[in-house]
Formats: structure tokens, sequence, C-alpha cells
């Protein structure tokens, strides 16, 4: 497919003005023709130039004017205000470089390839000389491409208009190597279907004379057969040139005569042996081998004037040629190894291949190697570039570099192969045929193809005996990588050549002007340039892309592609420019882990931000356009990521973005500083002056003479640690003395600058960038909080430190402006301006506070994961921020700036606040109101005034009012709550039950049942909604679990009474059980109250309530019970009698205590009486019972306090002086009985019913009221108590029980309490009981 076979036809006219036959492209498009160049391996000053393919497009023939080379007029020209991509030779611009090669765009650019037109080209280079030949169907293009100027001088040659149809083929040409006494070098140019060639042996006399105009060059013609063309010319000088025919054969083109002058001599190449045997059938023969010719490569030279040829086919026949200059030639051998090569690649490449079918297998072009040994017969190295053509199973292309060795036997051997796995782009109909370069020092192969060129390191490690080989281990160079252009801009390779490595001891061929010198070597002198390839570009310009190959390999590696991190440097600090035409999206060969993407990003991006990436200038005029450039290597960065490979892990992204947010706020600081340095005096010290020293000062290097630009070129990544220490300027110069107040605010203002600068414009940037870092999924506010970050890094802009410095940093700014605020400002004009300004910077202040405390806490929030510290620093946080957040907001109110606080909270959602903000605005309106209302009877000013005046307060009140109004409309009942909390914290109950009319049924009510502490105004509000029954309840609720006083007890009983009536009345349900329970309470008030009248006056007559529970030790507890050794008894009476006697709200346990303990050995003419108003001596008993049985208290402690109750009863009297009966009568007996508290307690209990045949209380032996001395038993009471209270307490009982036994032992008393009771049952029944068979009793009523 790569060489054209024609059919003989009756002449070369009818050929062209006949339509192509099938075995050729129908089309000058599909037609193309070899190209050959200089090659590597020849003598070191030989050159071969580059092969001209034949090619080309549909576009009619005309004359070839400036217009005609178009597309390379789009040639990359760069144009950075930075400098940067400039190589050190002027005018080239590199388009991508790295540790193997670079690629630069040369600036020499002839004015005729400026210009946009889409005529096909071909072109070719010359390295040895630095000139470059471009041709099209109209004329020849030669320039020096090496030169400085971007316009450089420029030959041109009009071409005959005789082979210019739309399906002939461009003209073949070559540069000749420059005659003795001239530097430029000559031009043979071959017209490929009439075979007419011309030769000039200086292209300045060429364009002085005409190149066919027969005056001085020389002209001549190939001796072609019919249909037959020549399609490729090689240089092969010394020995002249090979060019290649479509039917197959060889001929060789002599440029000088036997006595050296110019003149053009073909000799036809025939069969095997010399060229003076065989005759046209024997030519023919044989080409017939040869059809498919794809490359005819210049090899070593062997003597004076003669050469070795190597000549390739697609089909894989490879022959051996020398020739001589006068045009004696010899073919060595033809050797046929295509099956070697096939079945080298199946062992190298199994896997590639097992789909691949052999008829797809091609031989693209070959590369003779270099070989020092000029000796007749030696081995020649080949290296050869195959390609399987793409298929159904396989639609991509594998392309293959084989090294061939021929022997000097004839035998041809595969030596290595080495599978390209970087680029598998199929070869393209109709574009110029791909390339194999080799040059000097031949370590790195160049693959020239229509859109990119591949590099494949060819590099073998050198012989070392200490160095063991391993057999398993590949051994195929170092690397490989493809250079592409991007698909969008149409860009095609049109022609290309060689350059070899060259020191400054090797005389250049444009300089010494031979191409058949063989001086110089690889390793003499300083190097000037490196090995690689010219590209000629349609679209693109003069490239070259040079290898750094020149240090051998001392150890056997693994062929791998460049590493990933090389790649994305080279498109981020190359591809960021938009003029820059390579690809640096990657390619669907070469594939990544995801890990190594991300360490090379990462690594990367740190490099960048510290300016310590060799691809970045060490430092530029300006800091601000270094971090400006900074800056958009990190923006090409993430592009790039998120362009070309998959997505990144969200971690990985989330450190990135942190970094570029670094570097903008460090910009921003920069900006500051440059701001403030302008208005600063000679030898003023800013902020940054003060701080950064501080930073560095662990650095053993420091910046030298300045430290500033130091820290701004390498340390931009710990700007967190700047931010927190913007203030410590203030601090160092206050501490080394006296500091005037205004520079003091200066230095306020500036280091404020520097805070607020780096962290509003990091959240900006966060807010614009998050799309880029594909973090947008998770969601962003308008703040810059991310709305998920879980498993995150925390972020930056609110540290722990830069929080606790914001704080700080705003508490100083505002102390800063009560100190310099005031009257005497007036009179400073800098002064003033420097605090309105700090007054100012509040806003922004109190904004980043809010934002980074909210900030914080809600990535603490999100941070499971990090164990308990991490959730409990984000409440933390959150409870502070909520604490601090409205001393951020509220002094901009005090400093005229209202609306500004009114923003900010409305923003952040602080309805504290808002609610603040106009409850105290409302206040302040109304006590101005008074003050002008109070100082208007003082006055002489006018009515009008006065009322002028007040109108317009009561318009900003009426405003205020509004806006408050607003804000339940906007926020809804989370606002709602803060104004009632509010109101109630204040004490503004009015207007708190009657104001805000719209919302009291919805968010009132909801916020006074939400909680028991607004029960006391619940109540009222339900009333007044009507709702009685759910004010009812509420009262009771209040009345028996939130209470302390008495009589308000009483009185929230009674309207909770009235209210159930009511509701009762209303609803027309009744309620009789709530009732009850409301009696029952009133009922236990009532027995209080008797308590509190009693011992009232005992709190009005003492001290304090100490005094007055001293007093009533002494007059009430002055028993057994209550004595100094029973402590713990002594200590429950005392407590409740302090609350007695404070009118507290007692329980039925202590009301029990305060009865049961008092007086225990006191006898019925004691002076101090009882402790209940009303009530007889030994009757308390039967109230605490009955307050006990009002108290619904467990049924555990009941029991408990029962049985203490009974217990004490039977104590209060001396049984054992009442049950002695000697020398006493039945009516004594009877008497001192019916005194007892025991009697009185069992005959008032049935009196009032307590004791009723089916209530729960009913009188207990004394046997049954012994404490049970369990510590377990205390605790139904006393679960708070400690257990040395419980110890104490319990010890008190235990001796009640010991009092209570010596009673039933001494005195009988089990034997005579059923008489006593059975006696006081009769006498509260008027003495008529009656017993019936079940044990039931019956009072019986005499009338």
């Amino acid at each position: 497919m790569f060489s054209s076979n024609h059919p003989s036809v009756e002449s070369a006219a009818a050929a062209r003005r006949r339509h192509r036959p099938t075995s050729r492209p129908s089309s000058r498009t599909q037609h193309r023709q070899e190209r050959s160049g200089s090659n590597a391996s020849m003598s070191r000053n030989v050159r071969e130039s580059s092969v001209i393919s034949q090619r080309g497009g549909g576009v009619s023939a005309g004359s070839f004017t400036e217009r005609e080379l178009s597309s390379l007029g789009k040639a990359m020209i760069m144009a950075s205000a930075r400098g940067d991509g400039k190589n050190v030779d002027g005018g080239v611009v590199d388009w991508t470089k790295n540790t193997k090669f670079r690629v630069s765009k040369l600036p020499a650019l002839p004015p005729p390839l400026k210009t946009a037109n889409p005529t096909p080209i071909t072109a070719a280079t010359e390295g040895s000389n630095g000139y470059a030949l471009v041709l099209s169907h109209t004329a020849a293009y030669v320039w020096q491409y090496t030169s400085g100027d971007s316009i450089p001088h420029t030959f041109s040659f009009p071409l005959p208009n005789d082979e210019q149809g739309a399906n002939s083929p461009f003209p073949l040409g070559s540069l000749v190597s420059p005659s003795a006494n001239s530097d430029e070098p000559g031009l043979v140019v071959v017209m490929p279907l009439s075979g007419r060639t011309a030769y000039w042996d200086s292209v300045g006399s060429a364009v002085a004379e005409g190149l066919f105009s027969k005056r001085r060059g020389v002209e001549g013609k190939v001796p072609l057969i019919s249909g037959e063309s020549v399609t490729a010319v090689c240089n092969a000088e010394p020995a002249g040139f090979i060019l290649s025919l479509s039917s197959g054969r060889l001929a060789h083109l002599a440029l000088r005569d036997p006595a050296g002058r110019p003149g053009i001599t073909v000799t036809i190449m025939r069969g095997y042996g010399t060229g003076m045997v065989g005759g046209f059938l024997g030519a023919l023969r044989a080409g017939s081998s040869r059809r498919d010719i794809v490359a005819v490569r210049a090899g070593r030279i062997l003597r004076m004037g003669e050469r070795e040829i190597i000549v390739a086919t697609a089909r894989g026949n490879f022959s051996r040629w020398q020739v001589n200059r006068s045009g004696t030639y010899a073919n060595i051998a033809d050797v046929d190894v295509r099956d070697n090569i096939l079945s080298a690649i199946e062992q190298a490449a199994p896997h590639e291949v097992q789909l691949r079918s052999k008829d797809a297998f091609v031989i693209v072009d070959a590369a003779v190697g270099e070989n020092h040994d000029t000796a007749e017969g030696d081995d020649v190295d080949v290296l050869v570039l195959a390609s399987f053509m793409p298929t159904p199973n396989s639609p991509g292309a594998l392309h293959v570099l084989v090294s061939l060795k021929f022997r000097s036997g004839g035998r041809l051997d595969v030596c290595d192969v080495h599978v390209v796995r970087c680029y598998t782009t199929p070869l393209e109909e109709g574009k110029t045929r791909p390339r194999l370069y080799l040059p000097r020092p031949g370590r790195t192969a160049f693959l020239v193809f229509s859109r990119a060129v591949v590099l494949v390191s060819t590099q073998k490690p050198e012989a070392d005996d200490d160095d063991e080989m391993n057999d398993d281990t590949e051994d195929q160079g170092a690397f490989e990588d493809v250079v592409d252009f991007r698909g969008d801009l149409h860009i095609e390779i049109v022609g290309s050549g060689p350059e070899d490595v060259m020191f400054d001891s090797t005389p250049r061929s444009d300089m010494m002007g031979s191409f058949t010198s063989d001086t110089g070597g690889t390793g003499a002198g300083k190097k000037i340039r490196n090995p690689g390839v010219m590209l000629v570009a349609k679209g693109a310009g003069i490239v070259r892309l040079e290898a750094f190959d020149l240090e051998p390999v001392k150890k056997r590696v693994l062929a791998e592609p460049i590493k990933v991190k090389s790649k994305i440097e080279q498109a981020v600090f190359y591809g960021v420019k938009e003029d820059n035409p390579l690809n640096f999206q990657g390619r669907e060969e070469i594939k990544y882990e995801i890990a190594e993407i991300e360490e090379a990003a990462l690594e990367i991006s740190q490099e960048i931000l510290s300016s310590t990436s060799e691809y970045l200038p060490a430092v530029l005029p300006s800091l601000d356009t270094h971090l400006s450039l900074r800056a958009a290597h990190l923006r090409a960065l993430a592009e790039h990521l998120r362009s070309t490979f998959p997505p990144l892990s969200k971690k990985t992204m989330w450190r990135l973005l942190t970094d570029a947010e670094k570097c903008h706020a460090a910009r921003a600081v920069w900006n500051v500083r440059e701001t403030h340095l302008r208005h600063r005096q000679e030898g003023e010290e800013g902020a940054l002056e003060v701080i950064i020293p501080e930073l560095l000062s662990s650095d053993d290097d420091i910046g030298g003479s300045d430290p500033i630009r130091t820290w701004f070129l390498r340390y931009v990544g710990s700007i967190e640690d700047l931010i927190p220490k913007a203030k410590h300027a203030m601090v160092e110069k206050t501490g080394k003395g006296r500091y005037e107040k205004v520079a003091m605010a200066k230095m306020d203002a500036e280091a404020n600058d520097i805070v607020l600068a780096a962290l509003m414009k990091a959240w900006e940037f966060r807010v614009r960038s998050v799309k880029l870092y594909r973090l947008d999924r998770s969601g962003i506010d308008s703040n810059g909080i991310m709305n998920n970050t879980t498993g995150l890094p925390p972020p930056w802009t609110s540290g722990t430190d830069i929080l606790q410095a914001l704080s700080v940093h705003h508490e100083v700014s505002v102390a800063m402006i009560k100190t310099l605020w005031g009257p005497r400002l007036a009179s400073d004009v800098e002064g003033k301006e420097i605090i309105e300004r700090v007054a100012e910077q509040l806003v922004g202040l109190a904004e980043v506070c809010c934002r980074g405390f909210e900030e914080r806490s809600f990535w603490c929030e999100q941070q499971s994961g990090n164990g308990e510290g991490t959730l409990q620093e984000g409440i933390t946080i959150k409870e502070r921020y909520i604490a601090q957040r409205g001393g951020w907001i509220k002094p901009l109110a005090e400093l005229g700036m209202a609306e500004k606080a009114y923003d900010l909270a409305e923003k952040w959602q602080d309805y504290r606040t808002l609610v603040e903000l106009c409850s105290e605005d409302v206040v302040r309106i109304e006590a101005t109101q008074k003050s002008i209302n109070s100082a208007a009877a003082a006055t002489t000013s006018t009515r009008e005034a006065i009322e002028r005046e007040n109108a317009e307060l009561a318009r900003t009140k009426r405003q205020t009012i509004e806006r408050m109004e607003a804000y339940f409309e906007r926020f809804g009942e989370v606002y709602a709550i803060e104004m009632y909390e509010y109101l109630v914290e204040h004490g503004q109950l009015q207007k708190l039950l009657n104001g805000f009319e719209r919302w009291r049924e919805s968010y009132l009510t909801k916020f006074l049942h939400s909680s028991p502490r607004y029960a006391k105004l619940s109540w009222i509000h339900d009333v007044g909604l009507g709702e009685y029954a759910l004010a009812a309840d509420t009262l009771l609720t209040i009345a028996t679990e939130q209470e302390e006083d008495q009589w308000n007890k009483k009185v929230q009983l009674s309207i909770g009474k009235l209210a159930k009536i009511a509701a009762m009345a209303a609803g027309g349900y009744p309620d009789e059980q709530s009732l009850r329970t409301i009696d029952s309470e009133l009922e236990l008030v009532g027995i209080q109250s008797r308590v509190y009248e009693a011992v009232k006056l005992i709190g009005k007559t003492s001290i304090d309530t100490d005094g007055a529970v001293q007093i009533g030790l002494e007059r009430y507890a002055g028993g057994t019970l209550t004595s100094k050794k029973r402590a713990g008894c002594r200590e429950l009476w005392k407590r409740a009698f302090a609350r007695a006697v404070e009118g507290k709200v007692m329980g039925v346990e202590e009301v029990a205590d305060l009865l049961t303990l008092a007086d225990a050995d006191g006898d019925e003419d004691d002076a101090g009486g009882t402790l209940l108003l009303g009530a007889e001596r030994g009757e308390e008993f039967y109230w605490a019972l009955r307050a006990l049985s009002l108290g619904g208290l467990p049924l555990e402690r009941r029991k408990f306090m029962e049985k203490s109750i009974w217990r004490r009863c039977f104590l209060r009297d001396n049984w054992q002086s009442i049950l002695d009966t000697r020398n006493k009568s039945d009516t004594q007996v009877q008497t001192a009985t019916h005194k007892t508290a025991v009697y009185k307690t069992i005959k008032l209990g049935h009196e009032r019913g307590l004791f009723a045949q089916n209530s729960p209380y009913q009188p207990l032996a004394p046997e049954e009221t012994f404490f049970s001395e369990s510590l377990e038993e205390l605790r139904t009471r006393f679960a708070c108590a400690d257990e040395s209270e419980l110890a104490t307490i319990g010890m008190d009982l235990a001796q009640e029980n010991k009092l209570l036994a010596r009673f039933l032992e001494r005195a009988e008393l089990r034997v005579w309490f059923p008489g006593v009771l059975d006696a006081a049952r009769r006498d509260a029944y008027g003495g008529y009981m009656e017993e019936e068979g079940d044990g039931e009793e019956e009072m019986l009523v005499e009338e």
C-alpha cells in the first residue's frame, strides 16, 4: 500500500492524460511517494536528506505564490508577556520539555508560509547544514531553518507547469551538499512523471539564473518506460543519489561528470552482480521483486566515492547494494525475512498478535544503524518499522520496531523486537508516509507519523562484569513516549528529517561545506545540539524534537512509558498556553493507576505552590506575576486532571483545591502589602515585615535580604500559620515601649486587610472552582462551605488557630475603635480615616468569624468516623459560635452601620441578634421620645420642632416593628422562638402575650407549651384563647410540680378549679376526677397553711430563717426524737420547719416529719402548744396521716411513712406510766388513755372517715410499726442521700424501735392496744358498735 506499480503505457505524456490504474491510488491524494533522508549510521559528517513523499489532495494546478504554502502560516508564535517557554536560542519557543526530550518551534518561517492556503505541500529538512526544502506543484522553497530571524532569507523556484494535473504526484527534490566554494547547499529536482531532472550546485545561483533556463545549470532526464514514474530520491552522497521508480527498479543519479563538472547521468541498476552486465530484460527482472519498495536508505561509506545502500520492500524483502558515484553498482544480497520477523514478533508479543492477520503485516520504513567500522563486508544493523494494519477483529494498528543485522555473508538475522504500545493509530490514506529515524548516536528511534512522533529508546546496557544480568528482564531500552498534535487544529506533518548530535569540535556542513568528511566524535567538546528530528508541520510551523539520550544505560531496565508525573507536568506547564498545538490530553493506549496519578498530582501541586518545580522560573521581577503564574498552573493542573483522567478521589481533589486556594490567598495578601507599601513612610515597617521573619526563624534559609519575597516564593503553603499572627506586629511594637495609638490603629487596619484578603479570596475561589475540582456533587453554599465533607481533611480556612485569632482580632479592633472614637478624633484627619476604615473592616471581620466558625463546626459534625473527640470539638465550637456571634455583629449597629448588622444577622440566621437589634432599637426610640417630651416642658423649643422630631421617631419605630413583623413572615417559628425568649428574659410579658397578634395562636401557643418554664404564662394565654380545660391542667401541673410558694399554690389551684368548672360548663362533659384531685391538693394546702399560721409569728420576730428554726427547736422540738443525739431526725425537722417559716410548699413527708417529731416528751400543759393551728396536742398525728393520704406517694414510700407516723404516735406518750394501774381507779386509767395521741388519732380517723371500712389507711398495732433497719427501705424515700446520711437516719429510727420495744415489754402495750383501739372507735361512733360475723362494724344511730 506504500508504493505504486504503473503498468507499461505508450508514453509518459499518455500516462499523465490517463486515469491511474487500480494498482496505484486513483487520486493525487492517495498517491504516495517515499521520502528518504539522512541516516545516523553514515560516516560522521555525512547526512542523508529526507525523502519527499509523493502525496497530495484534490487541488487544482495553478501558479505558485506566497499563499500556496498557507497552512504552515498557522505556525505557533508564542506571545507570552512573562517570556516563559522561550529557549535560550533567540526566538525558539518550547512547546514541551521533560527529562527525556524537548519539543520546540523554530522562528524561521518564510513569508510565503505564513499565509493561510490549503494547497498540498511536501517537505524535507537537512540536519547537516540546517536548510529546509518545501515543494508544491508549482514551486520550491529553500531556507535556513536554523536562522534566528522570524522572516529568514528564502530562495523560491518556480517549477514547470506540465505536470500540474489534478492527479499528478509532487515533484521530488533533495538538497545537495555545498560545493567547495560555497556555504549554500545545491538543489536537485526531479519531475516524477517525465523524469526531467535539474541540478544547481548552489541555491543562490539557481535563483539568480532560473532552474530550467539552461544557462549555467544542468538538466537531464531519467529514462522511464511507459507508465513508469519516479517515486523517491535517496541522497547517497558521496556516491550520488538513488532513484526509486514505480516499477520497482532502482536508478543511480550522478550530478557531476568524471572531471567534477556539473552534469546529470542516470544509470539503471540491474539484477545481481555489477552494473556492466544485464540489459533491459534484466532490469525488469531485478525490479520485479522490488515493486513494493518502501525504503531506500544510504548505509556506510565504503571508500572514496562508494557507499552501501539498503533497500526494503513492504513484503519483507531486503537487499544490500554497493554503488559508486561513477554509476557502477553491485547487488550483494537479497533476503526475504518476512516469516522470520513475524515469528519473532509472535514470540515477543503473543497476546498482541494472536488476533492479527499475517496478511495485514507490512514493512513501513527502515533506518540503517550506526557502524564505526568501514571495512568492506562487515555486518550492518538495520532498524525496521513494521505494522499490522487494522482488521475487523483488531481495529487499531500494531506498530513494531524490529532490529535486524545484515551479516557479511548475506544472511539477515532478527535480533530484537519492540512493540510500540503508546501509539496504535492506523496509517491514513493520502497522508504522509511514516518515517523512521535513528539519529546519531543512535540511542533513540523517532517514528514520525502524519500527526504524531513516537520516541523509543534503543539503548542497550553497557557490559559490566560486576553487574549480573537477569535473563528474565526485558532488554528493551528505557522508555517510549508519543508526541502528537491536537485533533481540533488539523495539523499534519508533511516533511521531516533527522538531526545528529553535534559538538563544538564537530565542523558543521553549513560552515565547512562538505557532506563527505568523517570528522568529529560524539564525545569531543561541548555539546551544542541534541539528537532529534525536524518536522515541517502544516498548520504548526518548523518543529524540533530532540532527545536527551547521551548518557549510556548502565543496567537492564524495563521498557515503560514516561511517568505520569512528567506527562502531567508537560500539560500543566506547556499545555496552559492556548496557542500550543500539542496534545496534552493523553492517549487511550497509555493507562496509569489512579493511585499513581493522585500521588503525581499532589506532588506537582506542592512543587508549584512552593516554587520548587523545575518548570517554574526561580524568580520574576513582579512577585504578583509569579503568584499569578503559579495560580494559572494550578488551574491547568485541575483542568488537565478533569479532562484527561478518570475521576480522582474526593480527598485528593480537596487537597488540590486547598493548594490552589492558598495560592490565591497569598496573592491577595501580597496585593494588600503592595497597597500599604505605597502609602507607607520610608523606613516604616508593616505587619508582614514583623510576622514573616518570625515564621522563617526556624528555617536555615530566611531569604537573605528579603525574607518577605522568600516566604511568598516558598512558603505560601503554610499561609494558615500567617493569618493567626497577623496582629503580632502590634504586640511587638507595644512591647518595645510606648507606641502612638494612631500608628497602632494603622497597623491594626493592615492586619485586618491581610486576614480579610486571604480568607475571603480563598472562599471566593472555592465557590468559583468547586466544579472544576469535581466537588460540586457534594454541594457548596455561597459562602464556600461544603455541604458534605465526610472523610475530607479539615478546611484550612477554619483551623482552630485561625478561629481563635479571628475572635481576638475582632475584639482588638473593637477596643481600638472605642479607644480612639470621640470628639478629639475630628481634628486628626489621618487618624479619623484609619479608625473609620477599621470600623468598616468590622463588617468583614464579623463575616469571616461567622463563616469560619460555621465551617469548622459543620465539618466536625460530619466526621463521625474520627471518633468522639472531633464530634465534641464541633459541639464546643458551635456553642462558642452561638455565644459570640451577636458580639461580632451588634457593634456594627453601635457604630452607625445598623443595616450591615441586619444583613449579617439575616445572612447567618442569627435570629437572637435580629431580635436584640430590633428590640434595642425600639427601646432606644422610646427612651428618646420620653427624653424629648420631658425636656420639652423645661425648654422653649417650639411645639412644631418637637412634633416633627417625635413624628420622625414614631416613623422609625414603626419601621422597626414592621421589620420584626417581616422577620416573623420570613423566618417563621425559629425567629418567633427567639423573640418570645427575649421578651420572657427581659420581663416584657405584656408584649409577649398581647403583641404580634398574627402569630399568637400558632407560634406563641407552641412556644408556651414547649417547656414547663413557661407554664405560668401558658395558662394565661390558654384562658385568653378560651382553652379552659388546658389552662386548668396547666395550673394543676404548676401547683403540684413547680410552685414553691404556698400561697401561690393555693391561688393556682383555686383558679384551676374555676377553669375546670368553666371548661365542664362550656364542653358539657363531667370531669369529677380532676375536681377531686384539685380538692385534695387544696386540702393539703390547707393543712400546710395551718402549720404556717402557727409558726409565722416566729418568722416575723426572727432575724432570719436560721434564727426562726432555732426558736422552733426550743419551742416545739425539745423531746427525745429531736434531741442533739438524734442528728438525722433533728436535721429533717429543721429543714421542714424552715420551709414552713418561709411559707414554701412542703411535701407530705416533710409535713409528717414536722408534726410527728415535735415535742416527743412534752405534756398537755407545755407552753409551746401545737404546730397545727386549731388542733389539740396529739391530734397532729391524725393530720399527718391525713396529709399522707392526700399526697399520692408511691406505695412503698407511703407504707414507710405510715409506719413512721404510727411509731412516733406510740412514742409520744409514756405508756409505762399510763398503763401502771396500781392504786388507780378505772376512771383515772380511762382518762389517761383518752389523752394519749394514739387514742385521739384513732378517734379522729374514725370520726372523719380516714379509717373507713374500705380505706387503705387503718390503725396499726405497735408491733407493726417497727423500722426494718434496712438501708434499702430508707432508699425508698431518701433516694439521693449518700451512705453516711442514710446510716445516720437509720440509727435514729433504730433508736425509735428500742423505745417502742421497751413499751411493748414493760407496759404490755401489745395487750392493751386492742382495748384502746376498741374504746376509741366506740367513742368515735357515739358508743354504739355491733360486731358482725364477718368483722365489719356499723355505727348505730339513736334518735
